[in-house]
């Protein structure tokens, strides 16, 4: 008696796992899609931490939310964070999920197959589809027009979610559209598209693309949380690069992504590092070519902002 009453004790003595409040979005997030859809990979979850995931079909509504105080951990662009960073946002950048590569897949910016747009001064009074303003695509199209002479107040650009580019391309509401994986490859097989530029066309150097971000406050209450949590997004990854099928397959089935497989498991994928390490000279790069187009009117220390100390050592996990 006097053991079980011991035991007892032991168990009721266990705190529960910390609560992650995890905010993600529709494109380019694999490993973090893996930590949700396959429990089995994610070996701290349920131990040192749970999620509670919260899915935004748009990048504006997920920063509003980190913002605000109502997520912990977040994806997020790396424009948007660099941009966030500057406005003075508490928050630090703890890893890298993708970049914009030539080793990899380029955010592809269409037009329809029967489009007269066939060069960047064709796009001049017609209207281009993206993400957010201050984020990713905005910057690729302000980048872009500027190397052919022109500038944003040539074009309209209308922000849409990825899902919906693809309908409002077909439509005419928008004459050009940003489709990032897998909306490239569901475009591709429908057809009646091309490219006209990619993100590499805009920007040839390589940037970092989705990034994972947390609040400051969050990280110093739960530093062991967040490094387990971490841990399980590097494991995903590994995963995720060694079984990719498999791996896509798995996202399939917890419907994080409504693709249909036989694009979603064969599409090209972005450049990954094993790791998930954030690469600070490209994000200071990156807030380079966003000082330049005039996104920001104050620069970010990124160097107080980005910090790998939540991800295990390289090998571990």
């Amino acid at each position: 008696m006097i053991l079980l009453a011991s035991m007892d004790v032991c168990t009721a003595a266990q705190p529960d796992p910390v609560k992650i409040r995890l905010g993600y979005g529709v494109a380019v997030e694999e490993p973090v899609w893996l930590v949700i859809a396959k429990p089995a990979l994610a070996v701290h979850q349920g131990h040192e931490y749970s999620l509670q995931p919260s899915r935004f079909s748009g990048a504006d509504k997920r920063m509003q939310a980190f913002a605000a105080g109502a997520l912990d951990v977040s994806t997020v662009s790396a424009n948007a964070a660099i941009f966030a960073a500057a406005e003075g946002l508490d928050f630090k950048i703890i890893g890298s999920l993708s970049r914009e590569s030539a080793r990899g897949f380029a955010t592809q910016f269409m037009v329809r197959a029967d489009s007269p747009i066939r060069t960047a001064a064709d796009l001049k009074g017609k209207t281009i589809g993206i993400n957010g303003f201050s984020g990713s695509g905005n910057l690729w199209v302000d980048a872009y027009l500027k190397n052919h002479g022109m500038s944003q107040d040539d074009v309209t650009l209308v922000p849409e979610d990825f899902a919906a580019q693809g309908d409002a391309l077909r439509s005419g509401k928008i004459d050009a559209g940003m489709f990032p994986q897998p909306f490239a490859a569901l475009m591709q097989k429908q057809g009646g598209a091309r490219v006209l530029f990619s993100s590499k066309d805009a920007v040839p150097q390589e940037e970092e693309l989705m990034l994972i971000v947390a609040r400051t406050d969050f990280l110093k209450a739960h530093p062991d949380a967040v490094k387990a949590f971490m841990a399980d997004v590097v494991s995903a990854t590994t995963y995720y690069a060694q079984h990719m099928q498999q791996a896509r397959q798995d996202i399939l089935d917890a419907k994080l992504v409504r693709v249909a497989p036989d694009v979603y498991l064969h599409m090209t994928d972005y450049y990954r590092d094993p790791t998930c390490r954030p690469d600070l000279a490209e994000l200071e790069m990156m807030q380079d070519e966003q000082v330049k187009a005039g996104f920001q009117q104050k620069r970010a220390d990124l160097k107080t902002r980005v910090d790998d100390e939540y991800l295990p050592a390289p090998g571990k996990s």
